[in-house]
């Protein structure tokens, strides 16, 4: 099934991430997306949709994915659509908000209809608090370009072979 990747940057390593995450990916059925030239028309093509977005200070979505979560993407017919949400964050410079914009998304797109998929376990990260833990596990994939990146590469080859049982 096509995958649409839908991803706000501002600085590129959020996109950066989004074409690691569609290389790992299967790379002929995966259409990457800035969101600030998304409309609604292309979020519904997809059944399988990823969304990213970075967290600026303390638990802010990158600018442009805001604007497009609140007045593009939560007006789009998102019933029975998969979804998973990726997002960067810094551990140590904000460890009380570390990569929030995860759980703001999934936040903003609970009952609407929508699956999502992908949680990622939370061992080996440090930080203090998170939006983006529900229960035990991340909603999604953090990554923090800043203090980790090392680990980077290996979380998001991990979490691609999650997404690919879970975006079928």
């Amino acid at each position: 099934m096509p995958i649409g990747i839908f991803y706000g940057s501002s600085t590129g390593n959020t996109k950066k991430i989004a074409e690691k995450i569609k290389s790992n990916l299967d790379p002929g059925l995966v259409d990457i997306y800035n969101v600030k030239d998304a409309k609604i028309s292309d979020i519904e093509k997809y059944e399988n949709i990823i969304l990213g977005s970075s967290t600026w200070g303390e638990g802010v979505l990158q600018p442009d994915f805001e604007e497009f979560l609140y007045n593009t993407l939560q007006k789009a017919n998102l019933k029975e659509k998969k979804i998973a949400i990726f997002g960067t964050g810094d551990s140590a410079i904000y460890p009380e908000s570390f990569a929030d914009s995860i759980g703001i998304i999934f936040e903003a797109l609970e009952g609407k209809g929508v699956t999502f998929v992908g949680e990622f376990p939370t061992e080996g990260y440090e930080f203090k608090s998170s939006l983006s833990i529900f229960g035990d596990k991340f909603v999604g994939l953090p990554l923090d370009d800043d203090s980790e990146e090392e680990q980077n590469k290996l979380r998001i080859q991990l979490w691609t072979e999650i997404l690919k049982s879970d975006l079928n």
